[in-house]
């Protein structure tokens, strides 16, 4: 295990990078993080035992990183309540590797004013594979929260203090960031949504890449959290899940 300790000094924000064997998407990261005009904030590093050039990276910005762990885990979300572990910012962004803040001056404008609530979400960009993009706004979060997760983790801020008190669950491949979410706002957490684009991800993430054990786990959730809506839900994942063969024997799966 490699590992350098974080900074004692708390802060308002802590962005998390989790990554394996991602050299170059890991780069576009944290150059994206070194730019950010906010300075109120550090940054971690999560790797999973790379076996590839990520260490490389991760030692050539040595400089623009507060701390970073490397060993191997059980997956992505082992990973991210590890680095909710390891931070001392009050709020907790997931910016995954080759994920990008959507431009230098975000975290300004978005901690303006200071925030209180424990979940803070704004909106992003989606950059479509074949070029262009798609803005993903998450206003309407409330609403279709029954059927999919309606805010990209990657927009979402979380007070480290429910991450530690109630942690990912790391039995889900896929869509424990969902459980969370549906968990926190059934139970009353105060939430608020501002009006802007926090990050730029790109189409073809995880849950896209393993559609199917996506809607399994999604639709498990659905039921469990929602189980008045059950007819919808049901109906819901039937359509997506048709939609998504389709995708894929027409050309491939995208979205998040």
């Amino acid at each position: 295990m490699s590992t350098e300790a974080p900074n004692v000094k708390a802060v308002s924000l802590s962005v998390v990078t989790v990554v394996r064997n991602d050299p170059s998407g890991l780069e576009r990261t944290i150059e994206s993080v070194a730019a950010q005009t906010f300075r109120d904030c550090e940054y971690i590093v999560v790797d999973g035992a790379s076996t590839d050039g990520t260490l490389d990276v991760i030692r050539r910005h040595i400089a623009e990183i507060d701390a970073w762990l490397s060993e191997s885990d059980s997956g992505i979300y082992a990973a991210m309540n590890k680095g909710a572990r390891l931070a001392s910012g009050e709020y907790v962004l997931f910016l995954n590797a080759g994920d990008r803040f959507h431009s230098a001056d975000t975290l300004e404008r978005f901690f303006e004013p200071e925030p209180s609530a424990e979940l803070l979400w704004g909106d992003c960009v989606i950059e479509k594979a074949g070029g262009g993009e798609e803005y993903d706004c998450a206003k309407d979060v409330l609403a279709h929260l029954h059927r999919q997760m309606t805010v990209s983790h990657q927009s979402l801020f979380t007070r480290r203090a429910a991450l530690l008190a109630r942690p990912y669950d790391e039995s889900l491949r896929i869509a424990a960031d969902y459980d969370f979410l549906c968990e926190r706002l059934l139970a009353g957490a105060s939430w608020e949504y501002r009006p802007l684009p926090v990050s730029r991800i790109d189409d073809r993430g995880l849950s896209a890449r393993a559609f199917e054990t996506s809607i399994r786990e999604k639709r498990r959730i659905s039921l469990a959290r929602f189980p008045a809506k059950r007819a919808q839900v049901l109906a819901y994942y039937a359509a997506l899940s048709a939609y998504m063969r389709a995708k894929l024997i027409l050309g491939g799966i995208h979205g998040r």
